[in-house]
Order: C-alpha cells, then sequence, then structure tokens
C-alpha cells in the first residue's frame, strides 16, 4: 500500500495540511488512525469527500504520521516531538503519544523539565507530568539555579 501511495496509484483522498496535499487512502488512515476511522466510517461528510483540509497540525507533523500509518515506524526526535506530540493527540493515536512522552522522559534534565512539566500539562500526558513533576522535586536545587525557573511568573 505505501508503494501504491508514493506512486499516488488508487489513492482516494487528499489531506491537505497548510500549503502541502498528502494522497492516501482512506483504508490504510482508518485503519491505523481512530480519528480518520470517524471520518471515513460515519455518516460525516468528509466521508464522500475528495480533499480534506486539516488545521492545527504542521505539514511534518502530518507527514510523519501518514508515514506511520503505513509503515509502522516513525522517528521521533527533539526537532519534531513538539509538533508530533499534539497531532498524535489530536489524531488519536495513543501509541505515537507513549512515544513522544517516552522521547520527553528521557530528555529530562534541570534546564527543561518544567518546559517539559507545562507541556505534558498543556496536552494531558498524565504520565509524563508525574514522571516531569517528580523529576523537578528530586532536582529542585538545580532546577532553581536555571533561567527556567527564574522566568517563572510569580502571582
Amino acid at each position: 500500500m505505501n508503494r501504491l501511495r508514493k506512486n499516488e496509484m488508487l489513492c482516494d483522498v487528499s489531506i491537505k495540511v497548510e500549503e502541502k496535499t498528502f494522497k492516501c487512502h482512506k483504508n490504510v488512515l482508518a485503519g491505523s488512525c481512530p480519528y480518520f476511522d470517524a471520518m471515513f466510517a460515519s455518516e460525516m461528510v468528509e466521508t464522500t469527500m475528495q480533499e480534506i483540509q486539516l488545521h492545527e497540525i504542521s505539514a511534518e507533523a502530518m507527514e510523519l504520521l501518514i508515514d506511520y500509518c503505513y509503515t509502522a515506524q516513525i522517528t521521533i526526535e527533539e526537532r519534531n516531538v513538539q509538533q508530533l506530540l499534539p497531532a498524535a493527540c489530536l489524531l488519536q493515536m495513543t501509541e505515537i503519544q507513549h512515544y513522544c512522552c517516552e522521547f520527553l522522559s528521557k530528555q529530562l534534565d534541570p534546564s527543561n523539565c518544567l518546559g517539559i512539566r507545562a507541556f505534558a500539562d498543556t496536552h494531558h500526558c498524565s504520565e509524563l507530568l508525574n514522571i516531569s513533576s517528580t523529576y523537578c522535586a528530586q532536582h529542585f536545587e538545580e532546577v532553581a539555579s536555571n533561567e527556567e525557573f527564574k522566568n517563572l511568573p510569580y502571582d
């Protein structure tokens, strides 16, 4: 199916994100992603549409997630995790959410733990929120001496 997608053969939907269009197969997307399953297997108007515009997702994150739908492989890196996690949350791809949170938990250090904790809270990643909170408490002296801590707003 991925070969067919790469050659734009038998594709029955185009996903448009930002200025980029991805030609895909509805059955592959629906089989790999609860968001698309709900969209294509229901009475929603998108079921019959040839092109679907998505907002609140970057083109880079969408490309990675579509590739994952076709290959079950994804590379999570510092440069893409902050785009990938919100996109995975929006598309209800819990496995990718878990991988992103696992990646971020391994990146924790005193200079970024508060930012990672806030990011986890924003995206409702309770396990990462707990891990980062615990890390902050266990390394409080080091955390308190970093700019991230010094720049916290005080009410």
